[in-house]
């Protein structure tokens, strides 16, 4: 979203960051009085829009930006993580998703017993019953 800068007939100039969608140039002051956008110079923000000033590449993950990928191995370690094994990203979304339609299915009985019985504790026993114990 880009900023624009405003300035109220009272003389206060505020900069706002607005939506692209925003095309009216409607804006008013704490002080009650109307603003009128006025032109501003565009922004020369490192790393964005083309500019090519630095070596390295930010990872999101970790909050940093890398100089290269043993830069990236170092931090890693230092922080105790590893690289994911082929297929780990895919199980754990397949465990995650299994899981979630499980919990559904779990609702929908636990509402369905609760509406022919009107008893929660009824729905409780019915929908979640007592693992088995192990002696």
């Amino acid at each position: 979203m880009p900023l624009y800068e405003y300035v109220c007939q009272s003389g206060h100039s505020h900069t706002i960051l607005r939506n692209y969608s925003d095309r009216d140039n409607v804006y008013v002051c704490f002080c009650k009085s109307p603003g009128k956008r006025i032109p501003s110079a565009p922004a020369r923000t490192k790393f964005r829009w083309g500019d090519t000033e630095w070596d390295g590449r930010r990872d999101r993950g970790l909050g940093v930006t890398l100089r290269d990928e043993n830069h990236r191995k170092q931090i890693m370690k230092q922080r105790g993580l590893r690289e994911l094994g082929e297929g780990e990203v895919e199980a754990e979304v397949s465990r995650v998703t299994s899981e979630h339609q499980q919990h559904e299915r779990d609702m929908r009985t636990f509402d369905r017993v609760l509406n022919e019985t009107g008893s929660a504790a009824t729905a409780m026993a019915q929908t979640f019953p007592d693992p088995p114990t192990t002696d």
